[in-house]
């Protein structure tokens, strides 16, 4: 059965550029539910990781401070406008920002936590802010992070995973996600590099490739037979597109040059080498990925 309300937490910065907005409205456009934002008034002497303390104290001297009401209020009104099928709650706390938005999350019920990062205009380094970088790591449940100024959601990349499990349930929660829209979806399959079937093939030589595998019996193509069924289930329909090499690295290309608005992925929770989401390669990861992202992960 297609999930008809969608429950959304909206982590706000205190700014007034409100793409993140528009961005988020235009993805739950075929939904409606409820958008609650919470903005945490800051306190930096309740932040116990030293390296997050820090780079929160040097984002604060960065960024204008226009006064918290007024932006609570005008991202209230703006989703009001935008996300019309959505009622729109608010909510102000005190100190650690990690701790107050992990707090909100236990006690209600969210389907999706949305961020956005804290650096805008280029990459450098911790371009989605000490506490947007946390939170991605630690939430329990999906989180989408919105980069840079993009206001529209019309071209998705899926990266299947190599596992049946979190290959249907990534899918199926993005196929509720999309009910009634009209986003274009191109899922995303990385094949490992040096299998003698595929050797003398490189990335970008599409044509060749889906010769060579038409009647080829992999696990990968399996996957994505998950992912097109469930997708069929629901009308949706999905370009491929192959690629062989190293996973992260592929992704990355295919994310730089495929013009796409938003990237979604499942890591694996307990085997760092293949995590996209553990360690010094996700920070990597997230930094050089210039479109916004979903990380998925099932509620626990």
């Amino acid at each position: 059965m297609k999930k008809n309300e969608f429950n959304v937490l909206h982590y706000l910065r205190k700014s007034e550029n409100y793409a993140a907005l528009d961005f988020l409205a235009s993805l739950l456009s075929g939904l409606g539910g409820n958008i609650h934002l919470i903005y945490v008034d800051e306190r930096i002497t309740e932040i116990e990781d030293d390296s997050r303390r820090k780079l929160a104290r040097e984002q604060r001297e960065e960024t204008e401070t226009p006064e918290l009401e007024h932006v609570v209020n005008q991202a209230k009104t703006k989703l009001e406008e935008v996300a019309t099928d959505f009622s729109v709650s608010s909510h102000i706390a005190l100190g650690d920002p990690v701790e107050e938005v992990l707090d909100r999350l236990d006690r209600n019920s969210f389907d999706l936590l949305s961020l956005e990062a804290h650096g805008r205009g280029g990459f450098r380094k911790n371009i989605l802010g000490a506490h947007v970088n946390e939170l991605v790591q630690v939430t329990p449940l999906p989180a989408m992070v919105h980069k840079g100024e993009q206001k529209n959601c019309k071209r998705i990349l899926i990266h299947i995973p190599n596992d049946r499990d979190r290959c249907a349930t990534l899918v199926t929660h993005l196929t509720e996600l999309f009910h009634g829209s009209d986003i274009a979806i191109t899922l995303l399959t990385v094949l490992a590099e040096g299998d003698k079937k595929f050797e003398g093939y490189t990335s970008g030589e599409e044509d060749h490739l889906r010769e060579s595998i038409e009647n080829y019996d992999r696990d990968e193509f399996g996957y994505l037979d998950i992912a097109r069924k469930i997708l069929d289930d629901q009308d949706l329909e999905a370009e491929v597109s192959y690629r062989i090499g190293i996973t992260q690295e592929e992704i990355l290309t295919e994310a730089k040059e495929g013009r796409y608005d938003l990237i979604a992925f499942s890591p694996e929770k307990e085997d760092i080498i293949s995590s996209l989401w553990s360690g010094d390669k996700s920070l990597n990861l997230m930094q050089e990925i210039d479109i916004s992202f979903l990380k998925y992960l099932e509620s626990t």
